[in-house]
């Protein structure tokens, strides 16, 4: 009789437990510097990573439990973001969304890879981390699809010399980027690329970059930097009266980029990957949702940060297991993002990613091909 009590307050006990186990919410995190100076980024990320599991806790949550966020902030430092990531690891997230930035894709992907934990990035296209089989995804394009589409537009103009100026601080991009974008435009039409690193991390007289940018005579400029800073380099090009084309990538587009730019960044041109213009109801939905949870615009970090996160609730639907979400990430054959389908080769990287150029026109960004 004794035994047979036993038996039943164990298996009570193992059923109760359980039931805990199963009501407990199913931890994602975020990863992200929510307080750098290029802050905004991570922000919209932040803000799409979160309206993304808002909305299907609205419905109920995953398989009737509902989802917790966790958000760390890197602090732009290799130290804190390392720091962040163990964080998540003890909380027992079953995957991360991001990082933001490939600098700090390159600390913390390793430290991801050790953990076995699935590490999903909106915005991160350093080719330092393609062709590994490891944890880490994106939903972006890489460094490489994105110079060379550059330069394939420049490719008609020969003999073009193009100054870059690019921002050290985010190394694992810029420099990265500026590699692909010269061997391209001088092994096509006998271009040249003309260097000009910065690096935030110290000060930085943004009129000298100005300044020696100009002495390089080019017929073009390139700018890698955030919006601030992009805009700050844009300002002091206009008082040195320098009027040539100028170009930026992804890492400066944001309403930052026009409030800071003011007239200054009118005409410039930027490589993008998200229309924010664009009237497909889905899209409109999302925009509209973001606007009256946010009380601002969606820029294209939010876009791919709702993507990526929405790839991974729907995941997340089919196991909670780390080593098992990476299994269903890599025979994903389609996910229907807002504008374009999602799919990763063997290797988590984009397949197709969706790229164009963008243009600042009385204020507004304009998709112009």
């Amino acid at each position: 009789m004794r035994a047979l009590f036993l038996a039943i307050l164990l298996t009570t006990c193992l059923l109760l437990q359980a039931g805990c186990k199963d009501s407990e919410p199913i931890r994602i995190g975020f990863l992200g510097g929510l307080t750098t100076r290029a802050a905004g980024l991570s922000t919209s990320g932040r803000d799409g990573f979160q309206l993304a599991i808002e909305e299907i806790n609205a419905s109920g949550g995953i398989n009737n439990r509902q989802v917790e966020g966790i958000i760390q902030d890197t602090r732009g430092h290799k130290e804190t973001a390392l720091q962040a990531v163990h964080s998540l690891v003890e909380r027992k997230v079953a995957a991360i969304i991001g990082p933001m930035t490939s600098q700090t894709a390159v600390t913390v992907v390793p430290e991801a890879n050790l953990a076995k934990i699935p590490m999903i990035s909106p915005t991160v296209s350093t080719n330092q981390l393609n062709g590994l089989d490891d944890y880490f995804f994106r939903v972006y394009y890489t460094n490489a699809q994105a110079a060379t589409l550059l330069a394939e537009r420049l490719s008609t103009q020969e003999d073009k010399r193009i100054a870059a100026i690019y921002d050290l601080g985010n190394k694992a991009y810029t420099e990265d980027w500026v590699n692909h974008f010269q061997g391209v435009i001088e092994r096509d039409n006998g271009s040249e690329v003309v260097r000009i690193p910065f690096d935030m991390r110290f000060d930085t007289l943004f009129i000298e970059l100005a300044a020696r940018a100009a002495e390089a005579n080019p017929q073009g400029i390139l700018i890698l930097a955030n919006a601030v800073d992009t805009a700050i380099i844009c300002q002091q090009l206009a008082k040195l009266s320098i009027d040539l084309p100028r170009y930026a990538t992804g890492w400066s587009y944001s309403d930052d980029l026009i409030q800071f730019g003011g007239k200054s960044v009118e005409g410039l041109s930027i490589i993008q990957s998200a229309n924010v213009t664009d009237a497909a109801p889905a899209v409109q939905r999302f925009v509209e949702a973001y606007r009256q949870r946010f009380r601002a615009e969606p820029n294209f970090p939010a876009f791919h940060a709702y993507d990526a996160t929405r790839m991974l609730l729907s995941v997340l639907e089919k196991t909670t297991d780390p080593e098992e979400i990476r299994e269903e990430l890599l025979k994903l054959e389609s996910f229907a993002g807002l504008q374009s389908d999602i799919s990763f080769d063997r290797y988590g990287d984009l397949k197709k990613p969706s790229l164009h150029l963008a243009k600042i026109v009385n204020g507004q960004f304009i998709k112009t091909d």
